[in-house]
């Protein structure tokens, strides 16, 4: 036999039809037949909504609560903001009114507050 016959042999041998194991179209259809959907337990589906209501109820009051935050904290910044600016006007005009007077340095000397 030569090489091309035992070639042709060996691709017959592969090919020929086997015969498959008794059950298996049976185990195939049970594997792909669409299984009924899973139903959570009643309870179970109220007590996640519960869970995601509360916990949205809490982020939002949590969110509300920063926001007034800032808001407060902006308007702190502001008032300080005005604060300053008036101190500063304050202060440069007490300056104006010294050097119209001719005092260009005042000496201060710290003060000691005791209560009593």
């Amino acid at each position: 036999m030569n090489g091309m016959e035992q070639f042709e042999r060996q691709l017959r041998d592969t090919f020929r039809r086997v015969e498959p194991p008794a059950g298996l179209e049976q185990k195939i259809l049970e594997r792909v037949r669409p299984r009924p959907a899973r139903r959570l337990p009643g309870w179970l589906a109220v007590a996640a909504s519960l869970l995601l209501v509360a916990g949205g109820t809490l982020g939002l009051a949590r969110w509300r609560e920063q926001r007034l935050r800032a808001q407060q904290a902006e308007h702190v910044r502001q008032q300080l903001a005005v604060t300053l600016e008036i101190t500063a006007r304050t202060i440069a005009k007490a300056e104006g009114r010294l050097r119209s007077i001719g005092i260009e340095r005042i000496q201060i000397e710290e003060a000691s507050w005791q209560e009593h």
